[in-house]
């Protein structure tokens, strides 16, 4: 627990300015930091989401096509917010397994 609030704080001194607290309209329900295996820190903060709220996991799978890259959206897995971090972050808990990093996305269901 404490080397998740150092890590968590460090974090957030390094993105400040720069991360979703900077553009949060651009960076909602995006996965900012991978925690553990199970749980991530994203971009949904109070008045978006509340403890307990289910949400849905997605991945962009991309493909070159004739002229240019075309993008899908899959799902992956469901989670559940655990912890509200503040207004613009909260931790996300995903089933043993879950495969997720850094830049995947989330939306409350």
């Amino acid at each position: 627990m404490a080397l998740r609030s150092i890590a968590l704080a460090l974090y957030f001194a390094a993105t400040a300015t720069t991360g979703c607290a900077g553009g949060h309209s651009m960076m909602r329900g995006s996965i900012v930091m991978k925690i553990d295996p199970t749980t991530a820190n994203v971009c949904l903060g109070n008045g978006e989401v509340a403890v307990n709220d289910k949400i849905r996991l997605y991945k962009n799978v991309c493909k070159q096509g004739d002229r240019r890259p075309m993008c899908t959206r899959e799902t992956v897995a469901e989670g559940k917010v655990t912890e509200m971090l503040d207004e613009h972050y909260s931790l996300v808990t995903f089933p043993a397994g879950t495969m997720f990093e850094e830049g995947n996305t989330v939306e409350k269901l």
